[in-house]
């Protein structure tokens, strides 16, 4: 069977699922994952797929069915400009998180003897892109999950970077004198409201750590109270902290840290929804 061949039953099947577009970059994902073929750079290729290929293929094949996402089938997803393992201990990293770490290399990529806490890091993928493009910098990061460490702990040697990882319950205020004073405080932390469950794909509520994802509604900003809080005595002098948020509490989020004595700016991403705070202390 052609590639060409291929692709069109591979969309046929998804096919209720994903839009044809999209399913088509499925494929080109996977094709390259498997074979090394980059069909988006050469589209004439040709390959001869035999019996183990084929297995392999009815097997994605069926996890997509299931609204599986590509990422987790692959073991693999792009953040920035490098390739992240991936399992479902941890988030598929966002487009939106890229733009939360180019904020800080902006800021900061010509600064010495920086410091730098993350917090929630599930992939590692914040810790380790600063840490390779502020490689003068010193990074920390921690999360509740030991199955999440494990994941960052190995993106960190896939790509060479030290990093000093940590197993902590951030909210627990006990564990704060395990961290040394920092430069920055930079967090992706769970901020989505239980009732806006209904809202999500099946892809993401199926099959992504919902420890990560969600919050109660009646307390959606716990995380970035205790980020403020923390801030307060874990930041040195002129410190600043940066955070992902809450596209619909933005001003509320904001309100926050400008109640605990911060300087906040709320920032928009490239869709025009509020998602990042910079607060200075």
């Amino acid at each position: 069977m052609s590639l060409q061949k291929l692709k069109a039953v591979f969309i046929e099947k998804l096919k209720g699922i994903y839009p044809a577009d999209e399913a088509g970059n499925l494929f080109n994902l996977a094709i390259e994952n498997l074979t090394g073929i980059n069909l988006r750079n050469n589209s004439t290729a040709t390959f001869a797929p035999d019996g183990c290929f084929m297995k392999m293929w009815d097997a994605i094949e069926k996890r997509l069915q299931q609204s599986e996402p590509i990422q987790y089938i692959l073991n693999e997803a792009w953040f920035y400009d490098i390739p992240f393992y991936v399992n479902q201990s941890v988030l598929i990293p966002r487009p939106e998180t890229e733009e939360l770490v180019d904020w800080i290399i902006k800021d900061h990529k010509e600064k010495h003897d920086l410091s730098i806490l993350d917090i929630g890091t599930g992939s590692g993928c914040i810790p380790v892109i600063l840490k390779r493009k502020i490689p003068q910098s010193r990074v920390s990061s921690c999360d509740i999950s030991n199955e999440a460490l494990l994941v960052a702990q190995k993106n960190a040697r896939k790509h060479k970077t030290e990093i000093n990882f940590i197993q902590s319950d951030f909210l627990n205020k006990n564990n704060w004198s395990s961290f040394s004073a920092t430069d920055i405080i930079v967090s992706n932390p769970p901020y989505i409201p239980q009732q806006e469950k209904s809202l999500m794909h099946d892809n993401v509520l199926a099959h992504e750590p919902h420890l990560a994802l969600f919050v109660e509604d009646s307390n959606p900003l716990i995380f970035y109270a205790a980020i403020a809080e923390a801030g307060k005595t874990l930041l040195k002098d002129n410190g600043t902290i940066y955070v992902e948020i809450f596209e619909g509490l933005g001003k509320e989020t904001q309100l926050l840290f400008e109640n605990q004595g911060f300087n906040p700016v709320l920032k928009k991403d490239m869709q025009g929804k509020d998602r990042f705070v910079k607060a200075r202390k």
